[in-house]
């Protein structure tokens, strides 16, 4: 009776990759790299399996072994770009409330500025009414989002702290920050931003140092 033939480990797959077969890590890494900047260069609408296979130039039998379509592709950029999110970000930096909301902003300022990641969900629900398909992997992505999970504690502890007045809405402020930074993005180059951007969108919510608000 002669040994069994072994069987080779399984490769890890970049998340979202949906077909169940041994995986090659660089192409696989390639084609969603290139899924991605296809995403934030033409947009949901314009976008196809086969544009994406010509932009990582490879077959598109790569590209359709590894996605049914275009709403799997989608899943795929956002488990990517929160993959690339999580490692980019950290926790609060202490317990100053002022210091805390301008470190969360600064972070927001930052993701919002690199291309590749927290812009797409932005990008996505611009263009098409075909965009309307995803619009639930869009929302999904946003409530799950590091930066909420940075922006509304920061934001809670301003207010309580007195560093923001009583009346701003945590949901208000954070939908204000984004939206900022996503028209900004959206309208000017990054690399013109000015340096005290978020400086300046607290002092349009009406923010103070922990010093002054105690006072």
């Amino acid at each position: 009776m002669g040994h069994p033939t072994p069987v080779p480990p399984r490769r890890r797959a970049v998340p979202g990759l949906t077909v169940s077969r041994p995986r090659d890590p660089e192409l696989d890494t390639k084609i969603i790299e290139a899924a991605t900047e296809e995403f934030h260069t033409v947009g949901y609408g314009a976008m196809s399996l086969g544009s994406i296979a010509v932009r990582a130039g490879v077959r598109p039998g790569a590209v359709y072994t590894r996605f049914r379509d275009k709403r799997d592709v989608l899943r795929a950029i956002l488990e990517h770009a929160s993959t690339l999110r999580a490692e980019r970000i950290r926790n609060l930096p202490g317990d100053d409330p002022y210091e805390n909301l301008l470190y969360a902003t600064r972070e927001t300022h930052t993701a919002v500025s690199w291309e590749h990641a927290f812009t797409i969900p932005a990008l996505a629900l611009m263009g098409t009414e075909e965009a309307n398909e995803v619009r639930d992997l869009i929302r999904d992505d946003m409530a799950r989002n590091r930066h909420m999970e940075l922006l509304r504690p920061a934001l809670k502890q301003a207010v309580a702290a007195g560093v923001l007045p009583d009346n701003v809405s945590v949901s208000y402020a954070s939908a204000m920050i984004l939206g900022a930074y996503f028209t900004f993005r959206l309208g000017v180059d990054s690399e013109h931003w000015p340096a005290d951007m978020p400086e300046k969108l607290l002092q349009t919510l009406g923010a103070k140092t922990a010093g002054a608000a105690a006072n």
